[in-house]
């Protein structure tokens, strides 16, 4: 099929950062054949042509890090410090089965491709008692939506009070203890059968999945099993995704558990390359920065989650002095409670200018950009993140006629401090329309949030039950939480 969209204003977002007014898009098939000015396009016949002649086309955006199981509990997490809020948000999960990690990956992809969107990297963990945690779940919800995903399976094989300088604790919490660690760790061997069985299961490209290890974070797994998952990613040749250094208690274990930081350990395993992408790598060393450069791996930072939960900040102007190449995620909707890129790419272009420091190293709107575009691409070896002849048809069309856009002064900056994604009209994901004047076409929105709004329902009971239970280790972990950063209460 041959789809000509008809002048655009295009924000190619290639290494050029180019602008063409009064463009056109040529797409043949699920690749882009043609990106330039209108007065060169090819010759037709085209099967589909779309009128942008009000419309701004970007690359479709990748939102690099994400945990689809927690739509269905946005809004309910308390913004405390992670080790905190993550006993709560992994309480919630216990209970949740198949038609509701489904119904949880709908309501966040229909809110992704909504807010331009294209791919996105779901850092998988849902619960034990279903076949592969129930990531085939969400699998299932994202390309009924036509959104393209890379699926990495969240694993770890250590009991939980072996991956935080938890300390003593009052016996009391045993069996809450010996609850987390069920909920989530199993065997080595275990894991990495499993997760062998899910990249043979689930992983085609053709159907918009590309499926991979994702270890849960550095100090939650043996060596053994770090290795293991890095030897299935490059023997396939895939992605490997995992959580460095969020808060500063997984800093102080880290050092205790190697004796230096989490990125130099995984580096001493070999791990460190082109094909890594680290959630947050917030309290990581001066050197690691320098490290990251050398070896080509991607921090994946998350501004609104690290700020929801006090994480700290990223040290995204060093990384992009020393030519890192970093991309942007919203992180799970129960740290961030929305799944808006737009959002993510606004905030990173804010954050970082603090007082007194040097202003020519603040982030810039085109940076934000190409972080929530073709740096993701790059970070997960897709052809995507540019409009750029060759690359995959991920395509948003963003109607010009807006507040947002009137006066249209300068467009990549307008895109990241101006839109909140209610101009989008048009998303194309390999080369499929999914969304046309703003609402899904493969899939009846008042559907989802029914389905969504069904599944929260019947999880209500159990759901609190699991919330009251979790409770009783936020004493310890506040305590963790103050002496760690050496503060008395």
């Amino acid at each position: 099929m041959k789809t000509l969209i008809e002048n655009p204003l295009i924000v190619t977002m290639n290494d050029s950062n180019d602008v063409v007014d009064k463009g056109a898009i040529v797409i043949d098939g699920n690749r882009i054949a043609y990106a330039g000015p209108a007065e060169r396009v090819p010759a037709g016949p085209f099967d589909m042509v779309i009128d942008a002649g009000r419309m701004i086309a970007m690359p479709g955006m990748v939102n690099a890090h994400c945990h689809s199981a927690a739509n269905l509990v946005r809004g309910m997490m308390p913004s405390k410090p992670l080790e905190i809020w993550r006993a709560y948000y992994r309480a919630s999960l216990r209970d949740m089965r198949e038609d509701d990690f489904y119904a949880s990956a709908l309501l966040g992809g229909m809110e992704m491709l909504k807010n331009g969107a294209t791919t996105v990297l779901d850092h998988f963990a849902g619960s034990a008692a279903c076949k592969f945690m129930g990531a085939g779940a969400a699998i299932r919800a994202m390309r009924d939506l036509g959104l393209r995903h890379v699926a990495a399976l969240t694993v770890t094989d250590k009991n939980y009070e072996d991956t935080i300088p938890l300390g003593q604790t009052d016996v009391s919490l045993n069996d809450e203890l010996k609850r987390m660690s069920a909920s989530e760790a199993k065997s080595t061997r275990a894991w990495l059968d499993e997760c062998e069985e899910f990249v043979a299961t689930f992983h085609a490209p053709d159907k918009l999945t590309t499926a991979c290890p994702g270890p849960s974070a550095v100090q939650r797994c043996t060596d053994e099993l770090l290795t293991g998952c890095a030897d299935i990613a490059r023997k396939s040749n895939l992605p490997l995704h995992i959580h460095l250094a969020e808060t500063k208690a997984q800093q102080v274990q880290g050092n205790s558990l190697y004796g230096h930081s989490l990125l130099r350990h995984l580096d001493s395993l070999g791990m460190v390359g082109a094909n890594l992408s680290c959630a947050h790598s917030i309290w990581i060393e001066d050197d690691d920065v320098e490290l990251f450069a050398q070896r080509g791996a991607t921090p994946v930072h998350n501004p609104a989650s690290n700020l929801r939960i006090g994480s700290g900040l990223a040290k995204v102007k060093e990384f992009l002095a020393a030519g890192v190449n970093v991309a942007l995620g919203t992180d799970g909707a129960a740290s961030n409670d929305n799944q808006n890129m737009f959002d993510a790419a606004r905030l990173v272009s804010l954050i970082h200018n603090h007082a007194g420091s040097d202003f020519n190293q603040w982030v810039s709107p085109a940076q934000a950009l190409a972080m929530a575009t073709r740096n993701g691409a790059r970070t997960f070896g897709l052809d995507a993140g540019m409009i750029a002849v060759g690359k995959l048809a991920d395509i948003v069309l963003l109607r010009r006629d807006s507040a947002a856009y009137r006066p249209l002064n300068d467009v990549v900056n307008q895109i990241v401090f101006c839109e909140n994604g209610s101009n989008v009209d048009t998303v194309l994901v390999n080369g499929e329309v999914v969304v046309a004047g703003g609402r899904l076409t493969k899939i009846d929105e008042m559907e989802v949030l029914q389905i969504a709004e069904a599944a929260r329902a019947h999880l209500e009971p159990s759901m609190q039950k699991e919330l009251a239970a979790a409770r009783s280790m936020e004493p310890a972990l506040a305590e963790m939480y103050f002496r760690v950063f050496g503060k008395d209460r």
